[in-house]
């Protein structure tokens, strides 16, 4: 399985799509934190304004994507000096409660359509992975239009999304799925010309073809014991070029990182309850189940038992 494949099915995403908008001008309104979430807005008609704060506001156009990565609070307006009111206060009035849920708003100018969703995360586990994303990730259309691998994806989705043939709303949902991994491989390809401008993480060190095999080597090996000077030579780098890089791309030295890596394969082999402790520990490469408790509890916060019985009762461990 590829890192990035390896990283989403252990991090155990979800999705959907929330509203199709409909909103006309003057409007605004407030969207509140939404922790644990990814939120998204794809705009398909006119314009806005996307404001997070510590971030760059953002003149979003028809065909613009826009993800909110950890759910931070914003603003969405279709003017910076139009009035805003929190999105709580739309939702019950604005609402049809059928299969694609409609946000209408405004005051009757100038149209802005928008399709809005979520990804959220379920393995409590996962934030170290998702800290290191940036907070805004935007992919501008093309000429005004959708780039044509978000423009199919979304067709399928509302083709899905309004259907009442079985199976709609599990097809949509993983559409929904496909289209965060367009994302994050668009994101990728970006960021693989862009060596300054990024936070350090394992995102950004996927783009380096030379630390990218490394972080290969480590998700289809997690259980070998691994060095800093095998995983140089597997990559063709000298162990201090190696290290250097991957510590300035990743945001960690390579082996906190498989250390980090395994913690978090190991929870979420705890989490599916089938294994015992000691098969978890050989499954990530430790022989001894003394020495796995030890370094599990150092990077989760709490021991492998405490840590898989808090899962079962819904807990997240270790927050």
């Amino acid at each position: 399985m590829d890192v990035l494949s390896d990283v989403l099915n252990t991090i155990r995403l979800r999705s959907k799509v929330q509203f199709c908008t409909e909103l006309t001008a003057p409007w605004g309104f407030r969207v509140p934190p939404q922790n644990g979430h990814a939120i998204f807005y794809v705009v398909t008609r006119g314009s806005c304004y996307l404001e997070v704060e510590g971030y760059k506001d953002l003149s979003l156009v028809g065909g613009d994507f826009v993800m909110l990565m950890h759910g931070d609070a914003h603003i969405l307006r279709d003017h910076p000096d139009s009035p805003i009111v929190p999105l709580e206060h739309l939702t019950p009035q604005c609402l049809k409660h059928d299969a694609c849920r409609a946000l209408h708003h405004g005051g009757g100018g100038s149209l802005t359509a928008m399709v809005t969703g979520s990804f959220i995360f379920d393995n409590p586990a996962a934030k170290p992975f998702l800290s290191t994303l940036p907070p805004v990730i935007h992919i501008p259309g093309e000429r005004g239009q959708l780039v044509p691998w978000l423009d199919t994806t979304l067709k399928w989705m509302a083709a899905e999304t309004t259907s009442k043939n079985p199976g709609a709303q599990i097809m949509a949902s993983r559409l929904t799925d496909m289209l965060f991994i367009q994302i994050l491989r668009a994101h990728i390809v970006e960021q693989a010309g862009n060596d300054c401008k990024e936070k350090a993480g394992w995102l950004r060190g996927l783009a380096d073809a030379s630390i990218g095999r490394a972080f290969e080597l480590i998700h289809e090996q997690p259980d070998h014991p691994w060095t800093v000077a095998e995983l140089a030579s597997q990559v063709n780098m000298s162990r201090t070029a190696f290290s250097v890089r991957f510590t300035h791309l990743a945001g960690m030295p390579p082996l906190s990182y498989v250390t980090k890596w395994r913690m978090f394969k190991a929870g979420d082999l705890l989490h599916q309850g089938a294994a015992t402790i000691s098969e978890v520990a050989a499954a990530v490469g430790y022989e001894s189940e003394a020495s796995f408790s030890k370094a599990f509890k150092r990077e989760m916060g709490v021991a492998p038992g405490t840590y898989r019985k808090e899962g079962q009762n819904g807990v997240a461990a270790g927050a």
